[in-house]
């Protein structure tokens, strides 16, 4: 761009959180950013301190002909965080152009501009009365005698009070001018519109100092630097942008504006673009870069702890590649909804790019409060997605990073979050993982943390076993079932009690692969002893409510049965009530499902949930266990006994097997004998055994 130095006037025009204002480019050269000791400082606190560097370019030996070149950062070579977005694209250095837009955050821009001097003298001051003294009469009798023409002064005696170098001043203004021109005096009087000034703002006359166009007006007068105001003014769904010029000797206000809505929509949609996700309308990678550091800057300064959580879809190509990219991007969307309701205000949620999102917790106080953000997330998405009519399931992996453990600054967070979340992958996916374990966790998080580590490890060792606990027939004293119970032993944690083994399972999601390990492992024992000599007898196996919720419970079971070569009718499955009851009719189909392939249902812990008659009829079960607890209470008195006696005779009149849990004394076992009860299961026949162990016992029984 080739300017005249004497011909034509370099500005900015900032727009920022702090003010709109102008500045004239004189000097060579002039730094920006956000600290108050650069030359142009840019209000807006994900600026970078040292921002950019404005330079004067000369373009050849003439003195006169000059540019003007942005760089990125400093002259010393220092990059900004965040780079320059001119026009839409991200520059490391640019010959700035008339027009040209520099975006350096979400609310700061600054718009370049050159500006012919005689342009300017020619708008902005009063125009040598002797260039219009040929035209003098001819204007003002058009102005004032024509009755079809809107008058552009404002009233017939505002006239008779007027010098001449003023009617000729007033004769000089564009009366064709498509774009309004308005004029008022030092008191706030309304001393000049043109016509495009009457149409666009007909209320003016009687608003006056209160219409936008006047309003703060006459307070500018001794604070303008120079003689130039540049502000927006908003009427309506429009906005102008509004040139003032005061003119002291005349006292006078004069405004020039020009509507920019058009232009004001397109930069909107430009810095929407620059910082925002279109598809999500999440912010996207450079809006998250900027919140990040301006995060590490006050976790610093305060001593906060502060986290980053990188997730990714698991499986989503699989999505995009058979039901297409419409119901993918859907499906994004509808994740980034879901996302963004299980955080707090202040925290940030981006999309990275493809699948890939981030959180950043800029405050947090314990590294427990990511674990149940993360658990929170993988619940929440355990709820199925409605999209263009299909039912989609999805899940995720986390990967979390804390500050300052894990990182003091963002590169270092945002790798070991990449890294936490790769290892959470190779775990199965649909986990969550800290890069690593620290002090400052509370004992619960860091106990939770590595037991679940554990756990996987236990599970991909094989290290987990079964104990089997034998069901006694009181009417023949033979072992009529096992139940199969979960073991885990570890050198370090020792016994790991079922109480906390199997909520933690279902916490981590791993009680699916760890519930089909044990499925398969029991139906191998049994058809080992039938393979000893021993008679064929049914083995227990609880499932878990998430167990039993999941969809392809039926074909797990089928696909058990056929790979162990089990006959169905020696599986029995026990469910809980509770488990039952959550999806009734759901329950129902699973549950008859079963009963076609052959296997046996057991309905656990009866008498502790609503027990209603009703499920004993629409259920296809096939045995009652009554709970320990009735068991355990179980005496003389004839309260006491009521219960166990009424399940029992319940059980017996639909044809179902009762077993009693829990016996355990010579007392408990008299008594239920004397209530007719045919089975029993506790510790006074045997505690549960290992598989050698059993194989000892069903040789002597």
């Amino acid at each position: 761009m080739m300017d005249n130095l004497s011909s034509f006037r370099h500005i900015l025009v900032i727009e920022d959180q702090k003010a709109r204002r102008i500045v004239a480019l004189e000097e060579a050269t002039y730094s920006v950013g956000r600290e108050s000791s650069n030359d142009i400082v840019i209000y807006e606190e994900v600026v970078s301190r040292r921002h950019a560097t404005i330079v004067r370019v000369r373009l050849s030996p003439r003195l006169d002909s000059y540019s003007y070149r942005i760089i990125d950062g400093d002259l010393e070579g220092n990059r900004s965080t965040n780079g320059l977005l001119i026009n839409g694209k991200l520059e490391l250095s640019h010959n700035l152009k008339h027009g040209n837009m520099v975006i350096f955050g979400p609310k700061a821009k600054v718009s370049y501009y050159i500006i012919s001097t005689a342009l300017d003298i020619d708008l902005f001051n009063p125009l040598d009365p002797k260039q219009l003294e040929v035209e003098e009469e001819t204007v003002m009798e058009t102005m004032i005698a024509d009755d079809n023409h809107q008058p552009t002064l404002i009233n017939e005696e505002s006239l008779q009070g007027r010098d001449r170098n003023d009617l000729i001043r007033l004769a000089s203004f564009p009366e064709l001018s498509p774009n309004p021109i308005v004029e008022i005096d030092f008191t706030g009087h309304l001393t000049y519109l043109n016509p495009a000034a009457n149409i666009k703002f007909q209320s003016i006359e009687q608003e006056k100092l209160k219409h936008p166009v006047l309003a703060g007006l006459l307070s500018e007068v001794h604070n303008i630097q120079g003689n130039l105001l540049l502000r927006e003014v908003i009427i309506g769904s429009e906005v102008f942008e509004q040139y003032v010029h005061y003119l002291s000797e005349h006292q006078l206000i004069r405004s020039y504006l020009f509507d920019i809505t058009a232009r004001k929509q397109a930069e909107k949609k430009l810095e929407y673009r620059a910082f925002y996700d279109t598809l999500t309308d999440l912010p996207n990678r450079n809006y998250f870069d900027k919140k990040l550091e301006i995060a590490l800057v006050k976790a610093k300064n305060n001593k906060d702890l502060m986290a980053l959580l990188f997730l990714d879809l698991d499986c989503f190509k699989n999505i995009n590649d058979t039901l297409g990219h419409k119901v993918g991007d859907q499906l994004l969307k509808s994740f980034a909804q879901r996302l963004s309701s299980c955080v707090r205000t202040n925290d940030v949620v981006s999309r990275w790019g493809g699948d890939e999102f981030t959180l950043l917790l800029p405050k947090i106080n314990t590294p427990e409060d990511t674990i149940n953000l993360a658990q929170r997330i993988l619940d929440d998405l355990k709820q199925p997605f409605e999209i263009a009519g299909h039912q989609l399931h999805i899940k995720t992996s986390i990967g979390i990073a804390i500050y300052p453990q894990d990182g003091h600054d963002a590169e270092t967070l945002l790798k070991n979050a990449d890294a936490a979340l790769y290892r959470a992958k190779e775990r199965g996916r649909n986990h969550y993982r800290c890069y690593s374990y620290s002090s400052t966790m509370t004992s619960k998080a860091s106990l939770l943390l590595k037991l679940e580590n554990l756990l996987y490890q236990a599970l991909e060792e094989e290290s987990l076993s079964l104990h089997y606990q034998p069901q006694l027939n009181l009417t023949n004293n033979k072992v009529s079932g096992m139940e199969a119970l979960l073991r885990w032993y570890h050198p370090e944690l020792g016994h790991v009690s079922p109480l906390k083994l199997i909520p933690l399972a279902e916490k981590t999601d791993l009680i699916i692969p760890i519930s089909i390990w044990v499925l398969k492992t029991a139906c191998l024992q049994n058809k080992a002893w039938q393979k000893q000599g021993f008679s064929p007898i049914p083995i227990a196996v609880n499932l878990s409510t998430i167990q039993f919720q999941q969809p392809n419970l039926v074909d797990i079971v089928a696909q058990v049965l056929e790979d162990t070569g089990l006959e169905p009718h020696l599986l029995d499955l026990e469910i809980t009530e509770t488990a039952m009851i959550k999806n009734i009719d759901f329950s129902h189909k699973n549950l008859q499902k079963l009963r076609e392939l052959g296997v046996q249902i057991s309905l656990d812990d009866f008498g502790t949930g609503y027990s209603s008659l009703g499920y004993l009829q629409k259920f296809p079960i096939t045995t009652l266990k009554i709970d320990q607890s009735f068991i355990q209470t179980l005496s003389d008195k004839p309260q006491n006994t009521a219960i166990v006696s009424a399940i029992i005779a319940l059980g017996q009149s639909f044809d179902l097997r009762v077993i009693a849990e829990g016996v355990e004394t010579l007392k408990q076992l008299e008594l239920l004998q004397g209530l007719n009860c045919r089975e029993i299961q506790g510790f006074w026949f045997s505690r549960p055994l290992k598989p050698n162990d059993v194989t000892t016992l069903l040789s002597q029984v």
